[in-house]
């Protein structure tokens, strides 16, 4: 299991990828449907941060995504990118 937090700023630039690359609709359904979230009672546009936890399968299916875009992960900030590579990374 992997785990990546998401702030609600981080979310909305995952929703405004939405269909151009698949760091956005199909990350959202990765994290959202596929994923776990802390805390639990949280939806996807809570003010909160939220913590998702991934499985294993799940998370070569994101690592996927890193390679297919270079990692360049197009419009996101540095920091969301340095968090999804890094999550890339750790994937073993």
């Amino acid at each position: 299991m992997y785990q990546l937090t998401l702030t609600l700023a981080e979310r909305k630039a995952i929703d405004w990828i939405g269909g151009r690359y698949a760091h956005g609709n199909y990350l959202y359904k990765l994290l959202w449907v596929k994923s776990d979230c802390n805390p639990n009672d949280a939806d996807w546009d809570d003010p909160r941060p939220i913590t998702f936890t991934i499985p294993e399968n799940i998370a070569w299916c994101i690592t996927e995504i890193g390679d297919e875009c270079d990692y360049n992960w197009d419009c996101f900030g540095n920091e969301l990118s340095d968090k999804l590579t890094k999550l890339c990374h750790e994937v073993i």
